[in-house]
Order: structure tokens, then C-alpha cells, then sequence
């Protein structure tokens, strides 16, 4: 959904509208900066290291940079068709969010999802007991 809004983000829900054969936006049109779908495009770079995912977070990135970014910090987006900006910033844009998109983008870093390493739920990167 990302890359087929006009905005680059997107809404929160989807469905899939047989009449169009396509997804459309559902009753969720908003955007929360939620990390959802950096961390998996992470996690398949990683493991495949296909760059297509290194791409879609790229084009991700610059859509919240253009999008949500405000003086003070980044926004939420209250409808990704008008991109009205909400004044609030959840707590796991910074956390987790960029954290994602920045590992995306990273090649020198020690992650091993495979066999060294697990990550919480705030997105850190945890080495595994058995491994240190």
C-alpha cells in the first residue's frame, strides 16, 4: 500500500476490494508511524538480501521525511490522501521505526537474526545468552 498511495504511507487498515481487484483504503485512513512494516522489510533484507527491500524502506523514509516531519520532531498523519498532520509522535517512531529504517540501510553491523541475536519489543537488538 505504501508505494501504490499518492503520499508514499500508508493508511493503518486495508481491504481488498474485489470489484477493483485491489486493496483500498479502509475506516482507518490514518498513518501513526507505526514500525510494523520497516521491521519486516529489516528482517528480509537480512535474510534474503533481496535490495528491492532496501529500496521500499528508502522510498518509506522519504515519504515520512516529506510527510511527517515537522519543527519539533515528526507527526502522525490523520488521512494519507490529504496528509493533514496530527500533533502527536508515538513513542515507537524513534524506538522502533527509524531504528529499522536505519538498519535497512546499515551493512556494517554485527546483527545476526539466524544465530546471535533476537530483538525485543522495542526493537533492541538483544545477543543471545548462549552467545556471549
Amino acid at each position: 500500500m505504501y508505494a501504490r498511495s499518492k503520499s508514499g504511507l500508508s493508511p493503518e487498515y486495508v481491504k481488498f476490494d474485489s470489484a477493483k481487484d485491489d486493496f483500498v483504503k479502509g475506516h482507518a485512513p490514518y498513518y501513526i508511524l507505526r514500525p510494523e512494516t520497516s521491521e519486516t522489510l529489516f528482517i528480509l533484507y537480512h535474510l534474503t538480501k533481496d535490495p528491492v527491500y532496501r529500496e521500499w524502506g528508502w522510498e518509506i523514509f522519504q515519504a515520512i521525511e516529506e510527510h511527517c516531519k515537522t519543527d519539533a520532531g515528526y507527526a502522525a498523519i490523520r488521512d494519507v490522501d490529504t496528509m493533514k498532520q496530527d500533533n502527536r509522535m508515538e513513542s515507537f517512531f524513534l524506538a522502533e521505526t527509524l531504528k529499522y529504517l536505519y538498519l535497512l540501510q546499515d551493512d556494517n553491523n554485527e546483527i545476526d537474526l539466524l544465530n546471535t541475536h533476537v530483538f525485543n519489543t522495542e526493537a533492541h537488538p538483544l545477543r543471545l545468552l548462549s552467545k556471549i
